[in-house]
């Protein structure tokens, strides 16, 4: 996975003015809920936010010893919380005590399942899905 930034673009650079996508919107709201009115200036969150190529979250080891990651989520993994905090210990763990994760990923035993899942779905050197949907909601 690449770390490229705003859709490929440095992040440095990011625009945080209202876009035409922005007042189109605000306008669409107006339309359906004139009570609102439209606001004379634009207000709201507009930031970056760290998402791997094809939306799926990466739990994995660095290229440096000693340190782990899990990001690449867009945030929707709170809900996963939990069981990516085990999953990282577990991996973690293995890792330290000599485990080669890039050569055999770690097979993680879900506690509740019996299953076991390969880690090397979520790893940094996987091939991204191009059939991803690319969005949380996709």
């Amino acid at each position: 996975m690449r770390s490229a930034g705003v859709g490929g673009r440095d992040p440095d650079t990011l625009d945080r003015n209202p876009s035409p996508v922005w007042q189109s919107q605000a306008l669409r709201q107006a339309l359906r809920l004139p009570a609102m009115g439209i606001p004379g200036q634009a207000r709201g969150v507009v930031d970056i936010y760290d998402v791997s190529d094809d939306w799926a979250p990466i739990y994995d080891k660095s290229d440096l010893d000693g340190f782990y990651m899990a990001v690449g989520t867009s945030g929707n993994q709170f809900k996963n919380g939990p069981i990516a905090g085990q999953l990282m210990a577990d991996l973690i763990d293995a890792c330290e005590q000599g485990h080669d994760h890039d050569q055999t990923p770690y097979q993680f035993p879900l506690p509740y399942t019996g299953l076991v899942l390969d880690t090397g779905a979520f790893s940094r050197r996987r091939v991204a899905n191009a059939e991803s949907t690319m969005g949380v909601l996709g």
